[in-house]
């Protein structure tokens, strides 16, 4: 299919990817990335908003007229996300939670790491459709908790935030996220590496 005749409809949420952006070239799963793609104690995704892709249009008037439009840039880019079971290691090594002997302390030194995000779905053509961000920082503002009642409930939804920022790497500078809407391999591989998720070549 052609990017031309492409849509960009979408159909679920499959998967989040989460890079830390450690200055290490080399990539861990585990360690410096995380897939959160449903697998048993290690997360699920459920919903997630992307905002902010336009600037509020700013209008100068001359001659009784809107003589200038100024719409250029994106807005206050951001991802609010639904997650199941978020993996631990990424209190600390996304948010920035300190381990102490497995005790996570948070505080007023508290400070999440920059990370790129990439969201993964599909297509209704059963194509990928892959949303990313180069850079930004994950935020987690409140955890619920609930009585055990009679009916069994579904697991609670823990809300999390994305604010993105402007890329700093000479490939990608300046620029906030990138998308790709199709299923070849390469192309997907090539967006991946400039995310810093797979290697490049």
């Amino acid at each position: 299919m052609t990017q031309q005749k492409q849509g960009t409809a979408t159909v679920g949420f499959k998967s989040l990817t989460v890079r830390i952006l450690d200055g290490n070239q080399t990539i861990t799963e585990g360690e410096n990335l995380f897939i959160i793609q449903g697998k048993k104690g290690e997360g699920a995704t459920q919903t997630a908003k992307i905002s902010g892709l336009a600037v509020d249009p700013t209008k100068t008037f001359g001659s009784n007229i809107a003589y200038h439009v100024n719409n250029r840039g994106v807005g206050d880019v951001k991802v609010d996300l639904g997650l199941l079971d978020i993996p631990v290691a990424l209190y600390v090594k996304a948010l920035g939670y300190e381990n102490d002997d497995d005790i996570l302390d948070f505080g007023a030194d508290t400070v999440s790491k920059d990370v790129a995000i990439l969201l993964e779905s599909n297509t209704p053509d059963g194509g990928g459709a892959y949303y990313g961000f180069y850079k930004g920082n994950l935020s987690m503002d409140a955890i619920d908790l609930n009585t055990i009642k009679d009916k069994a409930d579904e697991l609670a939804t823990t809300d999390v935030s994305f604010a993105a920022g402007a890329s700093t790497d000479e490939q990608t500078k300046n620029k906030y996220g990138t998308m790709y809407f199709g299923s070849d391999e390469a192309k997907i591989k090539k967006l991946k590496a400039k995310l810093g998720m797979a290697a490049a070549g």
